[in-house]
């Protein structure tokens, strides 16, 4: 019998796995954004701070372009981001004497301080309308609304005729009254963004895509009209809940804050507000602390941005301008920013604080500045920094006691993108 040698262990050889050498990793020479891939890339632009930087960012290099002119891309930029006001266009008040810009419009436009150095205003006049008659009525995006009103003739606003305008572009469209409407009292007519395109797109305003909306006294309607080859006029009609709508005299304007639109209404403890969405009207109920008396309907705003929630402006006490925001939870409004006018008044301009006594009136208010008589019976006008609170005295747009409309850098932006099979990204209106 064969015996068995001792038993000879094997050792089992483990290959380690080949690691890519670094070389192989890290590309030769100095690295720089440009080796990003696109999903990376994308991530990084979205961040950009503005609008405006994004234009200046696309003219890096032509990949950038290429992604930023991407539609998918630009859909997902613009919720993030504030629309970027170049400026605003400030009425001229014929009762107070403003001076006339140049062009002979009563409308003329002040460049906003952190680009009056970059910004051309002539590509901003609107020298190229038909005649010279017309009033500016409100503005969204890139487009401006203006309308035609007799003053003399018809002190209340009435159905008018109409003309939508892109300044840049130097493009118009006139819209006629609607003869339906003909002669009907009007609360105000304003600019909203066209149709959406489908349920996945989100809408935007261009001179081939908006709506107008004229609000109609009465029992409020809403009479929208759509822009495009076969551009109509369509009611709208909705209650006021109920309750009563005071006299035509008694009802002002006082602000858009998101997708709503706000009348004050003397006598009533309510404020009226339109839904552009749903065009539904409602009764949106505000404290005394807040609204102010009947007879302060000249010292209420509403403001608010895109992502910035209601704010109410109010005169209180006459003099001291206050800013009420709503605290979430309880829905309580408190006082969020106070400036006291008589003392900044007077310091900048000398007088004595017993000149600022009498009931101080709102121009025009933003989530901005804000312009205010320190006096309803002056005809100056200081505005208030709402970041800094500063009251400055010699401001441009101190200069003009009508209201005022912001402009924003048309949205999406103008680009000729170079693709990967060669060709050219159309460019959007």
């Amino acid at each position: 019998m064969a015996t068995k040698g001792p038993r000879r262990h094997h050792r089992r050889r483990h290959t380690k796995p080949k690691i890519a050498s670094t070389t192989e990793l890290i590309p030769s020479g100095p690295t720089s954004v440009h080796h990003l891939p696109d999903h990376l890339l994308e991530l990084v632009l979205l961040r950009v701070g503005s609008s405006l930087a994004l234009l200046r960012a696309a003219f890096t290099c032509k990949s950038w372009r290429s992604i930023i002119a991407d539609t998918a891309f630009l859909r997902r930029f613009r919720p993030f981001h504030e629309p970027h006001v170049a400026g605003h266009y400030h009425i001229v008040h014929p009762i107070s004497h403003d001076k006339l810009p140049p062009d002979g419009n009563n409308q003329v436009f002040v460049p906003d301080t952190a680009m009056a150095n970059a910004l051309n205003r002539r590509h901003f006049a609107l020298d190229f309308l038909p005649d010279l008659d017309w009033e500016l009525g409100d503005s969204r995006g890139g487009l401006l609304l203006l309308y035609r009103r007799n003053i003399r003739r018809h002190p209340e606003l009435l159905f008018p005729d109409m003309i939508v305008c892109d300044p840049l572009t130097r493009r118009y469209q006139g819209i006629l009254s609607w003869k339906e409407m003909y002669q009907a009292r009007c609360l105000g007519l304003f600019l909203l963004d066209g149709v959406a395109a489908d349920d996945t797109d989100s809408s935007y305003i261009s001179m081939s895509n908006f709506r107008v909306v004229v609000v109609v006294y009465g029992t409020p309607t809403a009479s929208v009209f759509t822009s495009g080859s076969d551009g109509s006029w369509q009611e709208n009609a909705a209650g006021s809940g109920g309750v009563p709508i005071p006299e035509f005299h008694l009802i002002s304007f006082v602000g858009r804050v998101g997708p709503s639109l706000y009348w004050r209404m003397e006598g009533e403890g309510v404020v009226l507000a339109l839904d552009e969405t749903t065009m539904e009207f409602s009764l949106v109920t505000f404290p005394y602390t807040v609204v102010g008396w009947p007879d302060e309907s000249s010292a209420f705003r509403v403001i608010g941005g895109h992502r910035v929630d209601l704010r109410v402006v109010r005169i209180i006490n006459k003099r001291d301008l206050a800013v009420f925001a709503q605290l979430q939870g309880s829905g309580e409004w408190v006082i969020e920013k106070l400036v006291r006018l008589p003392q900044a008044t007077c310091r900048l301009l000398g007088y004595g604080e017993t000149y600022s006594q009498r009931p101080a009136k709102i121009v025009t208010a933003n989530m901005r500045y804000i312009l205010v008589k320190p006096r309803e019976d002056v005809s100056w006008i200081v505005s208030v920094d709402l970041q800094t609170l500063e009251v400055e005295w010699a401001h441009e747009r101190n200069n003009y006691a009508g209201a005022a409309y912001p402009y924003e850098l048309p949205w999406p932006p103008a680009l000729q993108a170079c693709r990967a099979d060669g060709g050219q990204a159309p460019q959007e209106d």
